[in-house]
C-alpha cells in the first residue's frame, strides 16, 4: 500500500512537471470586456434609455413605503374598508414595482448579452493574438487562480487591443 501511495505520488509530479514548466499567463476576461469603450457606451446608452423606468420605480418605491407608514399610523383608527382600500393600492404598486422591475432587468439582460455577442468573438481572437505573442502555453481565467504575479495579468492587454480593434 505504501509503495503504491509513493508511486502514484511520483507518477502526479512528473506529469505536472510539463506543465509547471510552462509558459503561464492570467486574464480576467469578463473585466476586460466591461473596461472596453464598447461596454462603457454601451451601458451609458442603457442608463439613459432606461432613466425614466428607473425614475418611476424610485417612485414607486417611495409610495409604497408612504403607505405602508400610512398603515402603521393610522391602523388603529382604521375602518375594515379603508384598510382594504389601502391594501389594495399597495398590493397595485407592489405589482407595478415587480412588473416594471422585471421588464428593466430583462432589458439590460438582453443589451449585455447582444454585447458579448459581439465583443466574445474578438476577445477570442485577441486572447489567441497574446498567447502567440507571449509564447504562452496556457492562459487561466484569473478567478480560478489562488495567486499570479501582476506581470503574467494579460488583463489589460485584451482590453487595449479590444479597443483598438472596435
Amino acid at each position: 500500500m505504501r509503495f503504491t501511495s509513493l508511486v502514484v505520488v511520483s507518477l502526479c509530479v512528473v506529469l505536472s512537471a510539463p506543465v509547471l514548466a510552462g509558459n503561464v499567463a492570467v486574464a480576467d476576461s469578463q473585466s476586460a470586456i466591461l473596461a472596453t469603450e464598447v461596454a462603457k457606451k454601451t451601458f451609458e446608452k442603457l442608463n439613459a434609455d432606461m432613466k425614466p423606468q428607473r425614475d418611476r420605480l424610485e417612485q414607486l418605491r417611495k409610495d409604497i413605503a408612504a403607505i405602508e407608514e400610512k398603515f402603521q399610523k393610522n391602523a388603529s383608527v382604521m375602518s375594515d374598508k379603508d384598510k382594504r382600500e389601502l391594501q389594495k393600492q399597495a398590493e397595485a404598486k407592489i405589482n407595478e414595482f415587480k412588473g416594471l422591475a422585471d421588464a428593466v432587468q430583462k432589458r439590460a439582460n438582453e443589451v449585455q448579452q447582444d454585447m458579448l455577442k459581439k465583443l466574445i468573438p474578438k476577445t477570442e481572437v485577441v486572447v489567441e493574438e497574446l498567447r502567440k505573442a507571449g509564447n504562452y502555453d496556457i492562459i487561466i481565467e484569473k478567478k480560478n487562480v489562488i495567486f499570479a504575479d501582476p506581470s503574467v495579468d494579460l488583463t489589460k492587454k485584451i482590453t487595449d487591443k479590444l479597443n483598438a480593434a472596435k
